[in-house]
């Protein structure tokens, strides 16, 4: 099988993703100066932005007059919606560009979920900078404004009132938001009282697999605590949350793929907030993996490659939460060694992200850590104690020089 990866430079693949590719002929397609490192034989190609339709249309025609492409793979945000256009223009099997649309442009998306009747906080498109202010007075102030496509809670500004946002656009703060090529969403700011996720495989439009999480704080400007814990099926938020994510895949058109959902819990119910066709970021998938023995990346691989995905649960060491040990920018000098967090009661596994003599870039997403803790944590007490336990022990320092 001749595969075509078609990958964002700061993406990386997981490990065992990346050497499940190889039994194929790889073909990727990628930008100056990725951190993704192939090995040989890989036919690596470049292109100033996988974003840039026509340019990677072209790379894909060059890479046909010189063998066929039998799928596309493609997991991540950023390029998706490209990747599924490339796939119907060359009749390469795979998700299409009107399906990968919307699940990647948050505007579109929220059409979409709209139309299927699902509740959500109000919304507006604004096609620029300046167009904030028009769409806040739409939506109501205070408003969040946040790029069309993109993820990670990168760009993401709240305003309090329109002369906040006239403020902002007459200001350089907004030059990172006035360079990009989508449009913005403008959504009326909600008290979330919980955020939630649910994390699930689609095969053939049916949801065979689904697994509903409650974060430990909300996503948005999360301070040095931040994780999340797998809800039990009985929880009176479980059966609700699965039911969203099952009426917004179908809403999305989604038929083959994988899911990460996000919920806002608000003094007037449960609220939809944005679906992706992309495994979650940071620790979710492992975590899914340590309680139900389902591999949420290797589902996306094989689904992308035509195979049927493995649902199937087996007994594993859930309930399982995990905690985000976070680190501020710079370079890495004193950092808690992995084994002082394994001996904590409940710790089933850490993975180091990060380590002494490393540098942490100033851009940071939601997801970003030093170290991920993972335990068995059978309900909220047991998590307010693990939390307590591990952030006690966690130490981190930085140098800036």
């Amino acid at each position: 099988m001749n595969i075509l990866l078609i990958h964002v430079k700061k993406n990386r693949l997981p490990d065992h993703v990346l050497k499940a590719l190889f039994p194929q002929f790889l073909t990727v397609i990628t930008e100056p100066g990725h951190l993704q490192a192939y090995g040989p034989g890989v036919d690596v190609r470049l292109v100033d932005n996988v974003q840039d339709l026509e340019s990677l249309r072209a790379e894909v025609l060059t890479v046909l007059r010189n063998r066929r492409i039998d799928r596309v793979f493609m997991p991540f945000e950023l390029g998706q919606a490209q990747a599924a256009f490339v796939r119907e223009y060359f009749g390469i099997p795979g998700i299409g560009f009107t399906a990968a649309n919307a699940l990647t442009n948050k505007y579109v998306m929220k059409l979409r979920l709209q139309e299927a009747g699902l509740p959500q906080a109000a919304f507006a498109m604004a096609a620029g900078v300046d167009r904030i202010e028009h769409a806040g007075n739409e939506v109501g102030w205070p408003a969040v404004v946040k790029p069309a496509v993109g993820g990670g809670s990168l760009d993401i500004y709240k305003f309090d009132s329109a002369a906040d946002a006239r403020a902002f656009a007459a200001s350089h703060d907004a030059d990172a938001i006035r360079k990009l090529t989508c449009p913005l969403v403008v959504e009326a700011l909600v008290d979330i009282k919980t955020e939630y996720h649910c994390d699930g495989i689609v095969d053939g439009g049916e949801v065979r697999f689904a697994k509903a999480s409650e974060y430990l704080v909300p996503v948005l400007g999360h301070g040095e605590q931040f994780g999340s814990r797998i809800l039990p099926d009985d929880d009176e938020a479980t059966a609700q949350i699965l039911e969203l994510h099952r009426r917004a895949v179908a809403a999305t058109g989604l038929q083959d793929g994988v899911t990460h959902m996000e919920f806002f819990k608000t003094a007037d119910g449960l609220l939809a907030s944005e679906i992706a066709c992309r495994p979650a970021g940071g620790g979710i998938p492992h975590a899914i993996a340590l309680q139900t023995g389902v591999d949420i990346w290797t589902a996306c691989l094989d689904m992308a490659l035509g195979r049927a995905p493995k649902t199937a649960e087996t007994p594993g060491d859930g309930p399982i939460a995990h905690w985000y040990l976070t680190v501020p920018p710079g370079r890495i000098v004193k950092l808690t060694d992995e084994d002082q967090l394994r001996q904590i009661d409940g710790v089933v596994d850490v993975v180091t992200n990060f380590k002494v003599g490393d540098t942490v870039p100033t851009r940071q997403n939601s997801a970003t850590a030093a170290m991920l803790v993972f335990a068995k944590a059978d309900g909220r007490a047991e998590v307010d104690r693990l939390t307590k336990e591990i952030y006690g022990a966690y130490r981190v320092e930085v140098s800036s020089e």
